[in-house]
């Protein structure tokens, strides 16, 4: 590829001075070209007419020396004529017999040489002689040299004129602008604050500085909203959007400085976590417009609560994380947490109603339970735990055993997770019979889980870990599935008894899966909506009561039977059970064991079972283990018993052999569906 010729760059001073000498050049080299044709065209003729003057004078002026034979006169003749710069020789020759001619030439003009002309001399018809004269060839060439050179002094002379004038108004009106708008530029480039050029030209360069003014504070307004912009990303990048809080990395960066201040001077610091208790289920029944403005109200509250050396966080979602400087004594962050725990609990006015809501909060201290952020933050979320699982709405201090229970519950979410991978769970089976006469009339399918190395785990060891980790779904899914094939099986047995109850955890009920696996697994085994019944804990029914109350309807409207299992152990309430009107309720074995002993079970329970009778729903006691238990129960009206009096939760086969010998023995009173 052949590279592209590159200009010189030149300055506008000297590109205008070559402009000008251009300007006048060009037509001066024109005019002396013409002037050359014209001159020579001219001038030729006229040296030709010249010579033959000169020579016919210088012939007139020899005819008397050489008719005289005067030889000096003619040769002082011949020397004036050669005098002439035109004249390069002359030759004179003379009809005189034995006369030499005679020769004068110019010094350095060789013979043979310029434009020879002859004339012959005569006096009275008489040839004296003839006179021939050689003129300088180059005679036309130096009357052109000397105009060349008027021309070239002309054009020189314009063009110093021209510079002499142009130079210093392009200097006012050209070059002067130019360095102004190069200041004016620079002056844009490095955003000074200086005020903008006034320019009082009114030509192109003027109006090219009024509109760089305008470009100039057109930047710095673009300049002002990138700012603003670049301040407003670095508040999103280290804040919450949607409290205002620092964020976790923001916080992070805060403690991590903390920890280093207080190593070096050594003092404490504590480290809080706080994490509301059940919030998703302000976001389920509620919405997420609510749960939005309660966590604004109470990082709001949090902040206030907090001191002003303190730093409130929102680690992520609904947790908090709060940095104590300067910790003297625990009692301090004990009373801080007390303050929030407090703040928290009070009602927040959201959209025309009171939410409540209560908070759980773990606390890790430097350099006692840890000495960087990541282990304080760990033990802190530890210790919440905790907290919660002491009965939440409270706070705890970290142990060291928290980290042991804690790896302990990883230990048991991986095994879960094997678990399902592997089949190990299975469901078993209690029988739930009349209290009037023991007759079968359904049973409850329980989830067992068979460990291959640790045997059969205890349900209350591994379904709180399994809600934790968010793995109960998953638990229920199989236990509906498993329930409905299992219906189906004894039904193509010929073994028919009542409904199996299935039960179904809190956070299972709230999610949105629920209804269509319960409705997949149904049309699935072609199970009839009278063979299986969904339990519920009643603390499922006391909260997200608008969400619960639509779910309720949708799996009635299936046909399904709801059942309230463990009832008068949570927040019993009349219009509860008026608006979602389950088909039975559990009474809890609470208030069983203790039976016909306790007085206050032996009033609470009656009163149990009348209020449901009152109400149309079915009552069944739970944990029954003696006679006499059963005996109070069916005289206080009681419809249905379950517990180990009956029988314990069994496999499928035993199940299946303890119904058949039931059904057997109560055959004089039918089957009940």
């Amino acid at each position: 590829m052949v590279p592209r010729m590159r200009w010189p760059r030149l300055s506008i001073r000297a590109t205008v001075m070559l402009a000008i000498a251009g300007a006048v050049l060009l037509p001066s080299a024109a005019l002396w070209r013409l002037d050359q044709q014209l001159t020579r065209e001219t001038h030729e003729p006229l040296i030709a007419q010249s010579r033959k003057s000169l020579l016919a004078t210088t012939a007139a002026a020899l005819v008397e020396p050489v008719w005289t034979i005067d030889e000096n006169l003619a040769r002082v003749v011949a020397q004036q004529a050669l005098e002439n710069p035109s004249v390069l020789r002359i030759r004179l020759v003379e009809n005189r017999p034995n006369t030499p001619p005679m020769l004068l030439a110019k010094p350095g003009q060789p013979e043979g040489t310029g434009v020879p002309l002859k004339l012959p001399i005569s006096r009275e018809g008489t040839m004296l002689g003839e006179l021939e004269m050689w003129f300088d060839p180059a005679e036309i060439d130096r009357v052109l040299a000397g105009r060349t050179t008027a021309v070239l002094q002309l054009a020189a002379l314009q063009i110093l004129v021209s510079l002499a004038l142009l130079v210093p108004v392009m200097a006012f009106r050209l070059l002067g602008p130019i360095r102004r708008l190069k200041r004016q530029a620079s002056d844009i480039a490095s955003r000074a604050d200086v005020p903008p050029m006034v320019w009082h030209q009114r030509d192109e360069l003027g109006e090219l500085g009024n509109h760089l003014n305008v470009v100039h504070g057109q930047i710095d307004d673009l300049f002002a909203q990138l700012e603003a912009k670049q301040a407003e990303l670095h508040q999103m990048a280290l804040h919450d959007a949607l409290t205002g809080l620092p964020n976790r990395r923001l916080f992070a960066e805060l403690t991590q400085a903390a920890v280093s201040v207080a190593q070096r001077d050594h003092t404490r610091l504590a480290l809080l976590f706080v994490d509301i208790d059940r919030f998703k289920s302000i976001n389920d029944s509620l919405g997420h417009a609510v749960g939005d403005q309660v966590l604004q109200t109470l990082a709001a509250r949090l902040r206030a609560a907090a001191r002003s050396a303190d730093v409130v966080c929102r680690q992520s979602g609904d947790e908090f994380t709060v940095l104590v400087r300067n910790v003297q004594e625990w009692e301090e962050v004990a009373a801080l947490a007390d303050r929030m725990l407090k703040e928290s609990e009070r009602p927040m006015p959201v959209h025309g109603r009171d939410v409540v809501v209560s908070a759980s909060i773990g606390i890790a201290v430097f350099p006692d339970d840890a000495t960087t952020h990541d282990d304080l933050v760990r033990h802190a979320d530890a210790a919440m735990y905790a907290a919660k699982n002491l009965g939440r709405a409270r706070y705890s201090f970290y142990r060291a055993e928290f980290n042991t229970q804690l790896q302990a519950t990883l230990e048991m979410e991986k095994a879960l997770l094997l678990a399902l991978q592997n089949q190990e769970f299975e469901l078993h089976y209690q029988p739930l019979v009349r209290a009037r006469d023991g007759a079968l009339c359904g049973c409850e399918a329980l989830l067992r889980w068979r460990h291959p190395t640790r045997g059969m785990v205890s349900p209350g060891e591994f379904i709180p870990a399994a809600e934790q980790c968010g793995l109960i779904s998953e638990l229920g899914a199989f236990s509906i599935r498993t329930a409905c094939a299992q219906i189906a099986r004894w039904r193509a047995a010929g073994l028919v008894f009542g409904p199996v109850a299935v039960n179904v955890s809190a956070l299972e009920f709230r999610h949105h899966r629920l209804l269509d696996i319960v409705t997949r697994a149904m049309a699935d085994n072609k199970v009839q909506p009278h063979e299986l019944e969904i339990e519920l804990t009643e603390s499922v029914l006391m909260t997200d009561t608008d969400n619960t109350q639509r779910i309720v309807d949708r799996l009635q409207a299936l046909g399904l039977r709801m059942a309230v299992d463990d009832f008068g152990t949570g927040y019993s309430s009349l219009a509860y059970l008026k608006r979602l009107h389950p088909s039975k309720i559990k009474i809890d074995r609470a208030f069983v064991k203790d039976l016909p002993s306790d007085a206050d079970d032996r009033v609470l329970v009656p009163a149990i079972v009348q209020l449901a009778r009152a109400l149309g729903i079915s009552v069944v006691a739970e944990g029954v283990e003696t006679e006499a238990q059963r005996d109070f129960l069916d005289g206080c009206g009681c419809d249905v018993l379950q517990g180990f009096l009956i029988s314990r939760p069994v496999p499928a086969p035993a199940f299946e052999a303890f119904a058949r010998k039931s059904l057997e023995q109560h055959s004089a009173y039918g089957v009940l569906a």
